[in-house]
């Protein structure tokens, strides 16, 4: 078995996360697994996951269709990652004379990241059906339901996988606030940073010295520029590593994510194997882990008096309360490994 798994992206996204942390187990296992990544995304995607060397050194470069075929050619099966690299592989198939397997790792239900009158969305909608014999496989049953129901096609089931030699448990946490830790990405409208730094503020308005606020995954310069509500006192770490990603949850004790929907929600589960509990949105695949008050909560992303109060119930828990649901979350994120993740796409590939 030779895998290739085809990424022309920078890194640094749930998605890219995903294919990185179970391809640098696949080849532990002894896998011959490639990532190959396009000319002007490679630079930083080494860069991104220059701490995985069993991804650095595995990193293949390709420039053109040809160049690409000539790294498809030596594979049994080649994987495609995103909705823009199945048309890539599907040309580069055309320059390659034995041709591998075709499967399609579909980490989201992509044609709601642009509006249909967006060329892209259309390239997004073929993307499924694009390649004749293509496996089409997720983590979540909320992605294989989206795309069986608008796409007729059947969608296997892979494990979702968590890193826990990045994220693992810190439970020595602040006795005299409450800290509360939000990704804030202005780039992507569904991730809702409006909505994510309107409700931070009402919550530092209303409760003060007793939470201490913390948001990553942007510049001030992107809150800035894109008239984010920032008139209130809160702490931005900037873009972060995975390390220092995890560094940020294990000294939190609330992770909120108010995406329009996650179709799995990768930080939500890192927080909770942190040590942190989670607050993540009802809709999509979030599902697979978060039990509502239980062990995290899943709240309707559009009903911030809702949202406001679920945090504030949560600030205002007795202490072993809190203690309990982290207890529950990093229960709950054992469920889930890279190692578990891997072994499935091996048996799905060797099925296809």
């Amino acid at each position: 078995m030779k895998l290739l798994y085809v990424l022309p992206v920078k890194g640094g996204g749930g998605g890219a996360h995903s294919v990185a942390q179970e391809v640098n187990e696949l080849n532990k296992m002894g896998i011959e697994t490639k990532i190959a990544v396009n000319r002007e995304n490679y630079p930083s995607f080494l860069t991104c996951y220059s701490d995985m060397p069993n991804v650095s050194r595995n990193v293949v470069e390709f420039f053109d269709e040809q160049s690409l075929a000539d790294h498809i050619a030596n594979a049994t099966t080649v994987v495609c990652t995103i909705f823009t690299s199945v048309r890539l592989v599907k040309n580069a198939l055309e320059k390659v004379k034995n041709k591998p397997r075709v499967a399609y790792y579909a980490q989201d239900y992509e044609p709601l990241f642009v509006l249909p009158d967006n060329p892209l969305w259309a390239e997004a909608h073929a993307s499924y059906t694009m390649l004749p014999n293509m496996t089409v496989f997720a983590k979540t049953d909320w992605i294989r339901n989206v795309i069986t129901e608008n796409h007729g096609i059947e969608v296997k089931k892979v494990a979702p996988s968590i890193d826990h030699d990045v994220y693992y448990p810190g439970l020595n946490k602040s006795e005299s606030q409450i800290w509360i830790s939000a990704m804030v990405r202005p780039s992507t409208p569904r991730r809702a940073p409006e909505r994510t730094m309107r409700v931070l503020k009402n919550i530092k308005e209303q409760f003060g010295h007793q939470v201490n606020i913390n948001v990553f995954g942007c510049t001030d310069e992107a809150i800035f520029e894109n008239n984010l509500t920032s008139d209130f006192e809160y702490y931005n770490h900037g873009v972060l590593t995975r390390n220092q990603v995890s560094g940020l949850l294990r000294k939190s004790h609330l992770f909120i994510d108010l995406s329009d929907y996650q179709a799995f929600g990768r930080t939500g589960l890192e927080a909770m194997a942190c040590g942190c509990v989670s607050l993540v949105p009802v809709f999509g695949g979030t599902d697979e882990y978060i039990k509502h008050n239980e062990n995290g909560f899943a709240v309707d992303p559009r009903d911030e008096v809702e949202i406001y109060n679920t945090i504030s119930k949560f600030i205002d828990l007795p202490v072993d309360q809190k203690v309990d649901l982290q207890q529950q979350a990093i229960d709950r994120s054992q469920n889930f490994s890279v190692r578990k993740a891997a072994i499935s796409e091996v048996k799905l590939f060797s099925s296809i």
